[in-house]
């Protein structure tokens, strides 16, 4: 779910809760990951016949694959929850997570070019009607 439909139906803090608890179930899995490759690793010496080894080494392959993209999706979105937890706060009364979510896209040419989130929100505060960009 794109960050600002999550905003719109849940509020910033249960999206933020939901994202900090997604993010964390990838590095378990990369942990996970990375406790299979050392495992069959081990086993690696002890194999007896070519078609185990050839299944070991396919269980090494994709573990370590898996571990890597999963360390990779972890970062994405919790760096991504962060950034735009770090600009919840309205500048002109201080409160914090209290606002609607007006507009938001990601087509910006040279984030693209540079493999950036190119997401932001602009973002009107319930409390004072202050709006600002979330970028």
């Amino acid at each position: 779910m794109e960050p600002a439909a999550g905003i719109r139906k849940l509020g910033f803090k249960r999206w933020f809760e939901r994202q900090l608890i997604e993010s964390h179930v990838y590095l378990v899995t990369s942990f996970l990951c990375l406790i299979l490759v050392i495992a069959v690793f081990e086993q690696l010496g002890t194999a007896a016949g070519g078609l185990e080894r050839a299944l070991m080494y396919a269980a090494i392959i994709g573990g370590g694959a898996l571990g890597i993209v999963s360390l990779k999706r972890y970062i994405a979105i919790l760096f991504r929850a962060l950034r735009l937890a770090g600009r919840s706060t309205c500048k002109n009364c201080g409160a914090y997570a209290r606002f609607n979510v007006l507009d938001s896209t990601r087509t910006h040419i040279e984030d693209i070019a540079d493999d950036r989130d190119g997401l932001w929100l602009k973002v009107k505060c319930k409390t004072c009607s202050h709006e600002w960009i979330m970028a």
